[in-house]
């Protein structure tokens, strides 16, 4: 939340004048309604030791009010001490024990810790005592999609009135937690009776559409977004679904006039110039690719993406130095994202820098240890800087790790070959065929001469042939 969201509600000078209290003890009164304004203005921030304080100060004038108790539960719930939130909430239901609020937060704690049973009957007690039962409903249902049991998980939803009024967050939330279970026809068949109930829900259209690009059917997505754009031609959303839709289709002149419909004309349109920049670059249109990308950095300068666009471009306009020095700027941006360290160690190889080189593959594999593909790349580096036995080395000391992955094998046995060591190329040969016999010119593409050893043939018309048998 911005905070002159706040300010425009005329909280900025109640924080003020609270906050001049604490420092001075100046003689100001304020009422629960006020002191809950102060409170939620520094939970909102973060600001947790001054929500306490605030949260102390009520307590101190309204001892009894279990109010306070549950702003107290909150901020231990935000600081994540979810056992004191555990702790402070059983308390206060002591007192209270027919309080939902108490029961509803009490539920939220203990399905954090998975604590299903606990918080399954938190909050049917916080629904069976009257509270936000569409609220309830939906915690019921994320509780029972956890443990497995996603009939249970549709009663609840099902139990909403069929005339009940999904605002844009309620949608949300739901649509989340069906994302969140990818349950996609679930949440098709959701939308569906919120839209027969409620035609012209535009946000019942943007998420059916946004559905649909999670099973990969972009027409029907195209289609829903269309239905948004015709509620509200001015909402962007619609424009923007329709645009990544177009894109997937490969559609690239339409997606871009979709995007160009999307743009708000505030920061958040860098991400949508960097979309227009990959489709003009998708159409091997460099010069306006290069145009955008630019645009985006100039919109957003910490955009890492946009940097990472623009690098691919220089990188296929063989202007390496330039590929170079971009990809680094959107490392200093996003150290965490392997694709850059992949890209900028290809470029390393390009210009023959080793150390580089290395170095940035060796990140890569550091930040995503689990993709075959950048071993196979870093190993396949050492052999274009003629350390055959090095790529070797790294692919081997990686098997067990890879060991289901048949590429793997095969790219050993190549490089075994290339050295001349045979047995051993023959026994990794073997370990490939029999894991995956139909992707045998892999052998071939490192070692292309093995097309034309007899041996080698015979063995994979061996094993091809017990396939198609």
């Amino acid at each position: 939340m911005d905070r002159n969201d706040f300010f425009n509600n005329g909280i900025e000078e109640k924080v003020r004048n609270f906050e001049s209290l604490l420092a001075s003890g100046d003689n100001f009164f304020f009422d629960t309604d006020e002191l809950e304004e102060i409170i939620d203005y520094y939970l909102d921030f973060d600001e947790f030791v001054k929500a306490n304080k605030a949260i102390k100060y009520g307590l101190s004038i309204y001892p009894f009010e279990i109010f306070y108790q549950l702003k107290l539960a909150e901020v231990a719930i935000a600081r994540k001490d979810i056992k004191k939130a555990i702790k402070i909430l059983e308390a206060a239901k002591a007192v209270e024990p027919n309080n939902a609020e108490i029961a509803k937060t009490l539920g939220d704690c203990y399905s954090i810790t998975m604590q299903h049973k606990r918080a399954t009957d938190c909050y049917l007690f916080a629904l069976n005592q009257g509270l936000d039962k569409e609220e309830m409903y939906l915690r019921l249902a994320r509780i029972h999609y956890l443990i497995n049991n996603p009939r249970k998980a549709m009663s609840y939803i099902n139990s909403i009135p069929s005339d009940y009024v999904f605002d844009e967050f309620a949608l949300q939330e739901f649509i989340k937690l069906f994302f969140d279970f990818a349950q996609y026809k679930q949440a098709l068949a959701f939308l569906k009776k919120v839209l027969d109930e409620d035609p012209y829900n535009y946000s019942a259209w943007y998420f059916k559409g946004l559905t649909f690009q999670k099973i990969e059917d972009y027409k029907n997505a195209i289609s829903a977004f269309e239905f948004c754009i015709a509620i509200d031609e001015n909402n962007t959303m619609g424009h923007l679904g329709k645009g990544n839709s177009l894109m997937e289709l490969k559609n690239y002149e339409d997606a871009i006039n979709s995007f160009k419909l999307s743009l708000d004309n505030d920061v958040s349109d860098a991400e949508v110039l960097c979309n227009i920049a990959e489709c003009f670059e998708n159409m091997e249109n460099y010069s306006s690719s290069k145009y955008y990308y630019l645009r985006a950095i100039k919109t957003d300068k910490y955009l890492s993406d946009a940097y990472f666009g623009l690098a691919m471009i220089y990188k296929k306009q063989n202007k390496l130095r330039d590929a170079e020095k971009n990809l680094q700027k959107a490392i200093d941006l996003d150290s965490f994202e392997s694709i850059y360290h992949i890209e900028l160690a290809e470029v390393y190889l390009l210009i023959e820098n080793k150390d580089r080189c290395f170095f940035h593959y060796q990140q890569a594999y550091d930040i995503d240890p689990d993709t075959t593909e950048i071993v196979l790349d870093y190993a396949h580096a050492y052999f274009d800087f003629k350390d055959t036995e090095k790529a070797i080395e790294l692919l081997e000391s990686h098997l067990d790790n890879y060991n289901d992955d048949f590429r793997i094998s095969y790219r050993i046995a190549s490089y075994l070959f290339t050295l001349g060591r045979y047995e051993n190329g023959y026994n990794y040969l073997h370990s490939a065929l029999q894991q995956k016999p139909t992707e045998y010119f892999l052998l071939y593409e490192y070692a292309p001469f093995l097309e034309n050893m007899e041996n080698v043939t015979n063995i994979i018309d061996l094993y091809t042939q017990r396939t198609n048998d």
